[in-house]
């Protein structure tokens, strides 16, 4: 072990949560009892050096894969080419490497070679950071650290295992990587560490859009993203990553400061609709910017259900920058209209979005609109009923209203009239549609 930093592994222990620390120490007996000694390994043990909450807990060891399979009643061989056996005790899911060397990335993801190895030491040599090359034994608490993660963690700095532009090449993705433990961890790059990331930038050309996504993905639900997408757009990686970004464009270098004022872990739908809205200080254009918006997710390989969510806050925010340019709502259906606006799952993203865009454009006038328009509406729907009288297409119908597109207009303009107070009961809201049907 490193010296310098004061990590006690026995204390560091004591900070898995019994769910994992349990099952983790029967493997550990288990494999001890069959000549292999077991070392929890990776980010597990560095977010225990930081007291940072745990994300998942993985073991490593020099038993061979069919020797972890032999050992254990249930496993899952979901790497077991690379020497991973998933070990399952008590309902929990334990990954089980075997110690390995690493040689080729012809396809800079996977590793063209592996050769098994008995060591940590040796294991140690093929990780991306050398916060990530830490091993901490669940028996006795002894703590491994072959290059030096704890004294670069005690001086707050993210370094590379060995040579920093041959892990890049290795794999793209630690790139952005490298930018989420920049931002997550609070940490400063080693020297040559960023100059090694730009030298190596094609290395991203061979990452797939699912690994870009998941990574963005962390970014965005953790802490400081806009440090992570800084990083990224001043490397000249950001448009290798994200559709509609590129070196040198004025509005792709303020995405970063949109992040920053939405503040930490913004999460996957606000994140990609601040990252993908196409021309946000352009024109109002709500339609193309959804498409767009709907584009750009499908170049992530974002799923149906994330893309509309970020689509969705792109039209929010399109809404409510034209309801704040609008005169105030006159009568109960412009009022309901708008308290319907208001109470839109996703408004209040769309309203952090529109307002940071409005602060980090200058526009400081649309800001004050938003927020007039906030107030506004806050008390419209402060006054609007909780449960609206909800009029159905069968009462329409028999009120003589066509299927078709005027049905659905006309029950629209319905709940805004019950919104905006026209009327509290079913059979004023049946005379309110006969007035408008006359």
């Amino acid at each position: 072990m490193s010296g310098g930093f004061e990590a006690n592994g026995r204390e560091l222990l004591e900070g898995i949560p019994p769910a994992w620390r349990e099952p983790a120490t029967e493997v550990a007996r288990t494999l001890a009892a069959a000549g292999h000694r077991a070392w929890i390994v990776g980010g597990c043990v560095r977010d225990l050096v930081l007291e940072r909450p745990l994300k998942d807990l993985d073991i490593a060891s020099a038993a061979r894969p069919e020797e972890v399979e032999a050992l254990f009643d249930r496993t899952v061989a979901v790497g077991r080419s690379f020497g991973i056996v998933v070990v399952v005790l008590g309902g929990v899911e334990l990954e089980v490497a075997t110690f390995r060397k690493e040689r080729g990335y012809s396809d800079r993801r996977r590793p063209d070679e592996i050769e098994y190895a008995d060591s940590p030491e040796v294991d140690a040599e093929r990780r991306d950071f050398t916060c990530n090359a830490l091993f901490l034994d669940p028996l006795d608490g002894s703590l491994s650290d072959p290059t030096g993660g704890l004294d670069d963690l005690r001086a707050g700095v993210l370094r590379a295992v060995g040579d920093p532009r041959a892990r890049f090449r290795e794999d793209g993705l630690r790139i952005l990587r490298m930018a989420r433990f920049l931002a997550s961890l609070g940490l400063s790059p080693a020297p040559g560490l960023l100059d090694a990331a730009r030298a190596e930038g094609d290395s991203l050309d061979g990452v797939s859009a699912e690994r870009v996504l998941d990574e963005l993905g962390k970014v965005l639900r953790g802490p400081a993203p806009w440090v992570a997408l800084r990083t990224l757009h001043d490397g000249g990686h950001a448009a290798r990553c994200v559709q509609g970004w590129s070196e040198g464009d004025a509005v792709a270098a303020l995405r970063p400061d949109v992040l920053e004022r939405l503040g930490n872990a913004p999460g996957l739908g606000l994140g990609l609709a601040a990252l993908l809205e196409p021309a946000p200080l352009g024109p109002l254009d709500p339609d193309a910017r959804i498409e767009g918006t709907l584009e750009a997710a499908a170049e992530l390989r974002a799923s149906r259900t994330d893309a509309r969510a970020a689509a969705g806050i792109v039209g929010l925010r399109a809404e409510l920058e034209r309801a704040a340019e609008a005169p105030p709502p006159e009568g109960a259906e412009e009022s309901g209209a708008r308290v319907a606006l208001w109470r839109a799952p996703g408004r209040a993203d769309a309203l952090r979005l529109a307002l940071a865009w409005a602060e980090v454009g200058g526009d400081a006038a649309r800001g004050r609109r938003l927020d007039a328009l906030a107030s506004a509406c806050d008390a419209l729907d402060a006054a609007a009923p909780s449960d609206p009288v909800e009029l159905t297409a069968a009462e329409l119908i028999d009120l003589g209203v066509e299927r078709g597109p005027a049905l659905g207009a006309l029950l629209q303009r319905a709940r805004h009239a019950a919104l905006g107070g026209a009327f509290t009961a079913r059979e004023g809201a049946l005379a309110w549609v006969r007035a408008a049907l006359r």
